[in-house]
């Protein structure tokens, strides 16, 4: 491990990420410690009012989906990725460590190990947070609808997620140039397999009408490809006096392991890339020219859909000379951007 883990290196990644660490603390005692707070108070308030309690208040707290959480945590995951480059490409910070006599594998797995520990120490100390809460409250709940394992399975999830992405982004970094569009690019990516299969979902059902079959096929890749929604609960209801509700995982174990798998392979991607880019090309778009085509393909294919998506009609004809029309929008915009930050080397 002290191979790898160089203390320069360390300390100098840990100095520029400490407050994200911190900012990211907050974030999640605001909405699972504050959430499972708040459950209670209103489970308190009900109670009173009209006689009714939630018995599955701490579940509900804890996994009741929130879509800014969500957006917010994707954006400190970005902002973690971005300030371990942005520095480095815009100053000759990059320049000076790689005279140093640190390996390319130093630079990019002590950017991927503080990055993770930031995050790690986010999780754990919500998670500590979270246990005393529970323990403190542990005489009013129904440990069958809130058992301690609803804790240990979020802290596993929210972890093996966000550190996923992080990886990505952090992959993002290594084959582009300019940090702030590579941050942008790298929380876009991950989204767009499902954003398009959703899409495809969508012109099959309003082209030919609704086909049970293919509906429930284009859902399943859906929730499988769409990596920021595996951390989301779904709800389960008891049919009794009182309708219980309570919030759980679904192939939770499925899930964990293709994160971490993917996190292997982003990780391993990051490093040969980081070990190949040249340095002279740091404030480019793509580092790699070999590159330039897929990112061109991806804005212009990307642009067309969207347009199609949100400016078409129903009929397929409308969508079809929207996407055209943004496609080749797209494909000139692309080109562009690959010229201006070619040009500001």
């Amino acid at each position: 491990m002290s191979k790898i883990i160089n203390k320069a290196l360390f300390y100098k990644e840990w100095i520029n990420v400490k407050w994200v660490t911190l900012l990211t603390i907050v974030i999640l005692l605001f909405y699972k410690v504050h959430g499972v707070i708040s459950a209670l108070n209103e489970n308190k308030f009900t109670m009173k009012r009209s006689g009714y309690e939630c018995t599955s208040w701490f579940n509900n707290g804890l996994y009741m989906s929130r879509d800014s959480y969500f957006f917010i945590m994707i954006f400190v995951v970005m902002l973690l990725a971005v300030i371990l480059f942005i520095g480095e490409k815009n100053s000759e910070t990059q320049g000076f460590i790689a005279s140093m006599p640190f390996t390319r594998k130093e630079i990019i797995l002590n950017k991927w190990i503080v990055g993770v520990l930031s995050l790690l120490i986010s999780f754990v100390v919500t998670y500590i947070f979270l246990s005393l809460f529970y323990v403190a409250n542990i005489k009013g709940l129904d440990t069958t609808l809130n058992p301690y394992s609803d804790i240990v399975k979020w802290l596993f999830m929210d972890t093996f997620q966000y550190i996923c992405i992080f990886t990505f982004m952090l992959l993002a970094q290594s084959v582009m140039g300019n940090s702030i569009v590579a941050g942008i690019v790298g929380a876009i990516i991950p989204i767009l397999p499902y954003f398009i299969i959703r899409l495809v979902r969508i012109l099959i059902t309003t082209h030919y009408g609704f086909i049970q079959y293919t509906v429930m096929v284009c859902n399943k890749i859906e929730d499988w490809l769409n990596i920021y929604s595996y951390n989301l609960t779904y709800q389960n209801w008891s049919i009794t006096e009182t309708n219980t509700s309570w919030f759980s995982y679904t192939n939770y174990k499925l899930k964990l392991l293709i994160l971490f798998i993917l996190t292997c392979l982003f990780l391993y991607l990051s490093y040969v890339s980081y070990k190949k880019r040249n340095l002279e090309y740091n404030l480019r778009l793509i580092v790699f020219k070999n590159l330039n085509p897929i990112f061109i393909c991806c804005v212009s294919v990307c642009s067309g859909l969207l347009a199609g998506y949100t400016l078409g009609s129903e009929m397929l004809s409308s969508f079809t000379i929207w996407a055209t029309t943004f496609t080749i929008i797209g494909y000139f915009i692309s080109k562009v951007l690959l010229k201006f930050f070619s040009s500001t080397k």
